[in-house]
C-alpha cells in the first residue's frame, strides 16, 4: 500500500500549523506529511510530544534543513551538518509507532566540490557511519534517507544511493523528479525507471521495496540539471509511468508531492495511482 501526502503543511490549511496540517489532510482523503525544516529544527521536542497525539493516521517523515554538507571543506560546516540530521532524527522519533517503519529522515547529502566521486563517496560513507552511530547509542529511532538530488554538482545519483544504501544498511529517498533532471530529461519512460527499481530490489531486497520513500513534482531543469519544482502539468516529467512502475512493482511506503501545488497535486497522484 502507498501512502500519499504533501512536502510540508498544505495550501490551504488557515491557519498554517501543524496540527491543522493534519486535520486537512484527513478531510481531503491524504494520509501523509513531510514536515519541511527548510532552514533549521523549528519544532523542539516538547512541541513534537504535544504533537503526536494528534498525528494518529499520518505517516510523517522529516526534511532536514539545506543547509547541509557532509563533504564540505570545513570541519565546522561538517559537523554543523550532521547535527541537523541528528535534530531531525529526535523530531520523527518521537512521532508514530516504536518500529523504525515510516521513521523517516529525508536529507540531501552534499556536494562533490570538483573531487574525485570515489573520494566524495568514502567521505559520505565515513561521516553518515558516525551518525549512524550517534543515533545507535542514544536510541534515537529513525531511518536516514539521503534523497536522490537534481543537481549535477550534487552527491546523490541513483546508483550512488543505491551503494551506500546497502553499504550502511539505510535507504534512500527517491525522488524521481530529481532523477529526470539530473539526466536532463533522458530518465524519463517506463523501461528507464523499471531499471531503477530492479536495480534497487536486486541491490537491497524486497525491504527496499516494501518500504519506499518517494518524491514526485513536476521541475524544471537547465544544462547543470534541477532548477525549480513545477507543478506536475506544467512539466515534460512523465510521473505517470513512475506511478505505474510503483504499481507493477507492487510497492508499499509513502510518496510525498513536493509540487508548488502541494494537496492539489498530491490528490491527482492518488487518483492517477489508485485508477491504474
Amino acid at each position: 500500500m502507498l501512502n500519499f501526502g504533501t512536502a510540508g503543511i498544505p495550501i490551504n490549511v488557515k491557519p498554517r500549523t501543524t496540527i491543522g496540517a493534519f486535520d486537512f489532510l484527513k478531510k481531503i482523503g491524504l494520509n501523509a506529511m513531510e514536515i519541511e525544516f527548510v532552514r533549521g529544527v523549528n519544532i523542539k521536542e516538547e512541541k513534537a510530544e504535544e504533537l503526536k497525539d494528534y498525528s494518529n493516521d499520518i505517516i510523517l517523515s522529516v526534511h532536514a534543513p539545506y543547509y547541509i554538507n557532509l563533504n564540505a571543506k570545513e570541519p565546522e560546516k561538517v559537523k554543523s551538518s550532521m547535527d541537523r540530521i541528528i535534530n531531525s532524527a529526535k523530531i520523527i522519533s518521537i512521532f508514530g509507532k516504536k518500529s523504525k517503519k515510516n521513521k523517516n529522515v529525508v536529507f540531501h547529502p552534499g556536494y562533490y566540490l570538483k573531487q574525485d566521486k570515489n573520494k566524495v563517496y568514502r567521505t559520505m560513507v565515513k561521516n553518515i557511519n558516525t551518525i549512524l552511530s550517534y543515533l545507535t547509542e542514544n536510541k534515537i529511532n529513525a531511518m536516514l534517507r539521503p534523497e536522490t538530488t537534481g543537481k549535477i554538482s550534487q552527491f546523490g545519483n541513483v546508483d550512488e544511493l543505491i551503494r551506500l544504501s546497502e553499504e550502511l544498511n539505510i535507504l534512500p529517498c527517491i525522488d524521481f523528479a530529481h532523477i529526470y533532471a539530473r539526466s536532463l530529461g533522458k530518465i524519463n519512460d517506463y523501461d528507464s525507471f523499471y531499471k531503477i527499481m530492479e536495480n534497487m530490489e536486486n541491490t537491497l531486497g524486497k525491504k527496499a521495496i516494501n518500504d519506499m520513500h518517494v518524491h514526485l513534482s513536476g521541475i524544471e531543469f537547465g544544462k547543470g540539471g534541477e532548477k525549480n519544482h513545477l507543478p506536475l502539468d506544467n512539466s515534460n516529467f512523465n510521473y505517470k509511468d513512475v506511478l505505474k512502475i510503483l504499481k507493477d512493482f507492487n510497492t508499499s511506503g509513502t510518496v510525498i508531492c513536493e509540487s508548488p501545488r502541494m494537496e492539489y497535486d498530491a490528490l491527482i497522484l492518488k487518483r492517477v495511482y489508485m485508477e491504474l
